[in-house]
């Protein structure tokens, strides 16, 4: 399952590409709504841990952790995730 499935799944992410005046036309990327749930899947299937560590009233705490090839795996698949949608 690719990263473009999983946003799809939530139907929620959406990014636009905007130009960063203050890096002399470096593009930045603005991810005008992200889920949790979708952060949270790509992290699992990275391979990373992701805990609940509690609820306080509506605000779900939760602890991600892994390894430096499961945060590579995270960040390549947030960036196909971002590339997918940039050419749509």
């Amino acid at each position: 399952m690719s990263s473009s499935v999983i946003a799809q799944e939530y139907g929620e992410t959406r990014y636009e590409c905007i130009p960063n005046v203050a890096s002399e036309g470096t593009a930045t990327l603005k991810a005008s709504k992200l889920s949790d749930d979708a952060i949270l899947s790509i992290a699992r299937r990275a391979g990373m841990l992701v805990m609940l560590d509690g609820r306080i009233g509506r605000e779900t705490y939760h602890s991600v952790t892994g390894s430096l090839s499961s945060l590579h795996r995270f960040v390549a698949d947030l960036h196909d995730l971002m590339s997918d949608r940039s050419a749509q």
